[in-house]
C-alpha cells in the first residue's frame, strides 16, 4: 500500500461487542465464499477475523454463536473442526448482497400516494409509544405532525401488523394524497431526518473517495484491501437500513446518494481481486485445497 494512504479504521475491536465479528464474518464469507459447500477450518475463520483486529477468543466466540444461530454448520474431521454455511442461508445471503449492491442505482417509482399512520397513545403507556415510533422508523416512516407518520412506500400491511403487535387500538393506517393549501409546503428533510443522513453520505464520500485513486492503480496490499473493501461494504449496507429511499421528487436537488454509490462501486470493484488474494493466502495456511474456491462479487454486475 502507498505509504501516505490513511485507511479508514477497521471494525470495532472485540472489546466492544461480539456482534461485530459475527456480522463481519458473514460479510466476508458472503463475498468471497458464496456458493461453496465446503467447510472452512475454524482456525482460518479466526485468522480472517484477526485481519480486522478481533482477538482469538472473540473470533472463536463469534463462530460458536453463528453456529448456535444456525448460520454456520459445524463438521469434524479428526481433530480439525470446520464450518460451512447451510444451503438455506446461502440464497438469503445472495439476495442480501444483491440488494446491497443495487441500492441507490435507481430511484423508486412513486404513484403519489402516501401510507399514513395516525395514533393516540396515553402518557401512561409511553413505553408502547416509544416502541411504536421506533418500529415506524424501521419501516422508513417520517414524522409529519405530532402522531402522524408518513411514507411514500406501500407499508400498509407492515404498519397494521405493528399496531396489532403492540396492542394499539387507537391507531389507523391509511392511504392518502395530501392537499396542500396555497403557499403551504412540507419539509421532507425534517420529517425524514434527511439532514443527518446527508451528512453521513458526505462523510462516506470523503472517507472512501480519497482511496479511489490508489484502489484503481492497485496500490493497496492484499491485507489492507480486504479490510478496506469489507469495511466499505459494511457501511454501505448500513445505508440500506437508515435511508428511507424517497423518490427523487421528494429529495433535495443535491442529494448525495448517487455520488456515494459511485464511490462505493468504484472502490469496491477496484479492490476485489487483491482482497481475494488475501483470503486465499489465509485459507492456504490451513487448507490449501480450498484457496482456489475463493471468488468475489462485483457491484457493477448487479446494477
Amino acid at each position: 500500500m502507498a505509504g501516505d494512504i490513511e485507511l479508514p479504521p477497521p471494525f470495532p475491536r472485540a472489546a466492544s461487542s461480539a456482534v461485530e465479528p459475527q456480522h463481519l464474518l458473514l460479510t466476508v464469507l458472503g463475498d468471497y465464499w458464496f456458493g461453496r459447500t465446503e467447510g472452512v477450518p475454524s482456525a482460518a475463520l479466526v485468522d480472517l477475523l484477526a485481519e480486522f483486529g478481533a482477538s482469538e477468543s472473540a473470533a472463536r466466540q463469534a463462530v460458536r454463536r453463528l453456529a448456535v444461530r444456525g448460520l454456520l454448520v459445524q463438521s469434524k474431521h479428526g481433530r480439525s473442526t470446520s464450518y460451512a454455511r447451510p444451503p438455506m442461508t446461502e440464497e438469503i445471503s445472495r439476495a442480501r448482497m444483491q440488494r446491497a449492491m443495487r441500492f441507490g442505482a435507481h430511484s423508486p417509482d412513486w404513484d403519489g400516494w402516501w401510507t399514513v399512520v395516525s395514533f393516540s397513545v396515553p402518557e401512561r403507556e409511553r413505553d408502547v409509544r416509544r416502541q411504536l415510533r421506533a418500529g415506524l422508523r424501521q419501516l422508513h416512516f417520517g414524522l409529519l405532525y405530532d402522531a402522524n407518520w408518513i411514507t411514500p412506500h406501500d407499508r400498509v400491511a407492515e404498519a397494521t401488523e405493528l399496531l396489532d403487535r403492540l396492542g394499539i387500538d387507537a391507531g389507523v393506517v391509511m392511504k392518502a394524497r395530501p392537499q396542500l393549501r396555497d403557499g403551504q409546503s412540507i419539509s421532507y428533510v425534517d420529517a425524514f431526518e434527511l439532514g443527518d443522513l446527508a451528512a453521513e453520505y458526505h462523510r462516506f464520500i470523503e472517507r472512501y473517495g480519497s482511496a479511489a485513486p490508489d484502489a484503481r492503480d492497485g496500490r493497496f496490499a492484499p491485507a489492507d484491501a480486504l479490510v478496506l473493501r469489507t469495511t466499505l461494504m459494511s457501511e454501505w449496507l448500513s445505508f440500506r437500513i437508515t435511508d428511507p429511499e424517497l423518490p427523487d421528487e421528494l429529495l433535495p436537488d443535491d442529494w448525495p446518494r448517487h455520488r456515494a454509490r459511485e464511490v462505493f462501486v468504484e472502490v469496491y470493484d477496484a479492490l476485489a481481486e487483491i482482497a481475494a488474494v488475501r483470503v486465499r493466502q489465509i485459507l492456504d495456511r490451513h487448507a490449501p485445497g480450498l484457496a482456489a474456491g475463493v471468488s468475489f462479487h462485483l457491484a457493477r454486475d448487479a446494477g
